[in-house]
């Protein structure tokens, strides 16, 4: 009788463990990227402890990138500073998710 108690407990906890395998796949599957006004505003306030920015931008729709074998969504945008008298431009490449910064480039 313990065995077969057992064994039911066993097939449960398999079950359970595969049901939530299964539904984490679908919630990442319609998970909706973030806004694109969102990740430039959190990319701006990143940016801002380091940086004063006079201006920004960012594509509205995201896209696919692969970064050291990992694919995502991301967001292209880039931003001016004003550095010593001159402006300078730089680039960034943001995850649409989560609005952290991937990569982030100054123009030469």
């Amino acid at each position: 009788m313990n065995q077969k108690i057992g064994s039911i407990i066993l097939a449960a906890a398999a079950a359970g463990f595969a049901a939530g395998i299964t539904a984490e796949k679908i919630n990442m599957r319609n998970r909706r990227p973030l806004s694109s006004e969102k990740v430039l505003s959190m990319v701006r306030k990143a940016a801002k402890e380091n940086l004063p920015i006079d201006g920004a931008w960012i594509f509205l729709s995201p896209h696919k990138i692969t970064r050291n074998a990992l694919t995502t969504e991301a967001y292209q945008g880039g931003f001016t500073t004003k550095e010593t008298d001159s402006v300078k431009h730089y680039d960034f490449i943001a995850d649409a998710h989560t609005g952290t910064l991937i990569e982030l480039k100054r123009q030469q």
